[in-house]
């Protein structure tokens, strides 16, 4: 029997502006939280968005499993609550996309999608066909239309929806800021590179010690791996040259492309604490 796809933890609803940190700071008050019979009027929303507010701070990993319905803050939890609560900052939205993303659990369509769609432009039937194709590759079973509501969350995470004139639905994502995705025209998507002005070099080199299993890793791996730099930032060859030069300068690495080598050293592995330090201790 081959495999069923986890689909539609987020009960059709992408992140709205606001969930994630109220859900941070009331787990972080209360482990228990989940287990309240008044869950609904705490956070002010239906049941299913409860759900979907739930399963975004999982996937996202801010929080973890403690014990049976007990959630504590994750690592990565404990250091937006402690920098950028309210996730203002851009550089914490990277964070949460990056771990969504790698969640192939919880979310394998946006691990697909990234690691895997080698689609540029792409109209919704052209992305539900090739994700299709790579689901059944691998044997995966899956509902082709609860896939196309994956799909149409996982576009919704990303862009802003200007033609979108239906109150309920007319929420933008936190995670567009990204712009990892684009809406040319009525149904027409583009992947987009990250912009240099959003994306900070310290999460391009958080990504390539993430990938690294040893001190060394050559240029072309931090670029086409799974769930390397190039793959998960949307990041063409040029623009990874452009971050492993601004590192290079700050002595986080050394750079050999003499004789084809193309490898990267890294001078000093600084773990995530260390790394929102020397990001927020600079503002």
């Amino acid at each position: 029997m081959n495999e069923k796809v986890k689909l539609k933890g987020h009960e059709s609803f992408s992140i709205r502006e606001g969930w994630l940190t109220k859900g941070l700071f009331e787990v972080k008050n209360n482990s228990k939280v989940f287990s309240r019979k008044d869950l609904n009027d705490l956070f002010g929303m239906g049941t299913n968005m409860v759900k979907s507010l739930k399963y975004w701070l999982q996937v996202s990993g801010l929080i973890q499993d403690k014990e049976k319905s007990e959630y504590i803050l994750s690592k990565l939890g404990e250091l937006i609550y402690k920098y950028d609560p309210y996730m203002e900052d851009i550089f914490s939205l990277y964070f949460l996309h990056i771990n969504i993303v790698r969640n192939t659990e919880k979310a394998l369509i946006w691990n697909m999608f990234f690691n895997k769609c080698n689609l540029k432009c792409f109209s919704k039937k052209d992305l539900q066909e090739q994700i299709q194709y790579l689901l059944d590759s691998e044997n995966l079973e899956y509902n082709e239309k609860i896939l196309t509501d994956e799909l149409s969350v996982l576009l919704k995470t990303y862009m802003i929806d200007e033609n979108n004139d239906t109150p309920e639905n007319n929420f933008s994502c936190p995670l567009s800021d990204l712009k990892l995705i684009k809406r040319n025209s009525k149904d027409n998507y583009s992947k987009e590179k990250s912009q240099m002005n959003n994306l900070n070099e310290l999460i391009v080199y958080y990504l390539i010690l993430e990938n690294a299993s040893e001190d060394n890793i050559n240029i072309d791996n931090i670029l086409k791996d799974n769930n390397s730099a190039g793959k998960l930032l949307n990041l063409d060859k040029v623009m990874l040259n452009e971050y492993l030069d601004l590192l290079k300068k700050e002595d986080l690495i050394t750079i050999n492309r003499t004789a084809g080598l193309n490898m990267v050293y890294i001078n000093k592995r600084m773990n995530l604490e260390e790394i929102f330090e020397e990001y927020f201790g600079k503002e």
